[in-house]
């Protein structure tokens, strides 16, 4: 064979290998994206299939160019339900084989997700117990598109604001015989808010004047590791409420740092760095102050 004929087979076997695709990608990547529904933060997207002989190989649907949703042939359509409100998006759709070859991109649609102006719903508040320096409150769950915050509100000011998940609480440090009302407020990611009913409250007059003793034998658990320090201790006893009904204060260094209702243990952190003097004593429901229980320390 001459040198021509040599070359012009050899010119013949690079083209057939330019021009072939690679192995299991489409001959043409997907066409025609387009939008077939939105609906809220829910986005349905469809497009014309690509055309292939072989089937090891995907649908990659990309929104603004980041991530990848996949979707199987021979189904050309895909639903994303949870958009963020008040943001803009574009999507691309792509093919993707096993060796992770790539076909050029269908053409780009770009959707606005209008935004969130819907509060959540209001929760339903209702009082648990009252007694003369406390009231316990319960409320029903708001219900949102968004994860949710709850404000207890006591006399109009917050209690607590912008809890997850909070559902229940008994206020505490009230004055025997005084009067207050509770509301609960809830909010959005958005800033969309409700509130509950409001409940008013006057708290019975105090019928104990005796203190209740000392909780006894405070200690550091074996879970102690600083800065985190596990309490626990024995009960004191009180002449009118039962153990669940006292209230056991921790001072760390002389100064109070966590309360608890009805507790043999808790959970407080390293005050300062050096000595923390650790100490509980138990208020009874009538706000009767006990006397301390014996001292720990520990070096932080």
């Amino acid at each position: 064979m001459g040198r021509k004929a040599v070359l012009a087979a050899l010119f013949a076997v690079l083209a057939l290998v330019v021009s072939a695709p690679a192995l299991g990608a489409p001959s043409t990547g997907p066409t025609n994206l387009r939008v077939t529904d939105q609906s809220g933060r829910s986005v349905s997207l469809a497009w014309d299939a690509a055309k292939t002989k072989s089937s090891s190989w995907w649908y990659c649907i990309q929104s603004s160019g980041a991530g990848c949703f996949r979707v199987d042939p021979p189904k050309t359509t895909f639903t994303h339900p949870s958009l963020w409100p008040g943001s803009t998006y574009t999507f691309t759709v792509v093919t993707v084989d096993k060796n992770g070859n790539r076909s050029a991109p269908s053409n780009a649609v770009t959707v606005t997700i209008p935004p969130d102006t819907t509060p959540p719903t209001a929760p339903v508040l209702s009082v648990t117990s009252v007694l003369p320096i406390r009231v316990s409150l319960a409320w029903t769950a708001a219900t949102d598109s968004t994860q949710v915050f709850y404000t207890l509100l006591v006399d109009g000011a917050p209690y607590f604001s912008g809890q997850i998940g909070a559902l229940s609480r008994t206020v505490l440090y009230l004055e025997p015989g005084s009067t207050h009302t509770f509301q609960v407020r809830v909010s959005d990611w958005f800033g969309n808010t409700s509130v509950s009913n409001v409940e008013t409250v006057t708290l019975p007059a105090a019928t104990d004047a005796v203190a209740p003793g000392a909780p006894s034998n405070l200690r550091f658990s074996s879970e102690t590791s600083i800065p985190e320090l596990w309490l626990d201790w024995d009960a004191a006893v009180d002449n009118a409420d039962p153990p669940g009904q006292l209230m056991y204060e921790v001072f760390v260094n002389g100064v109070l740092t966590s309360s608890g209702i009805g507790n043999d243990e808790d959970i407080v952190y390293c005050a300062v760095t050096g000595l923390n003097a650790i100490r509980v004593r138990a208020v009874d429901t009538s706000g009767n102050e006990g006397p301390f229980s014996n001292e720990i320390a520990i070096v932080c």
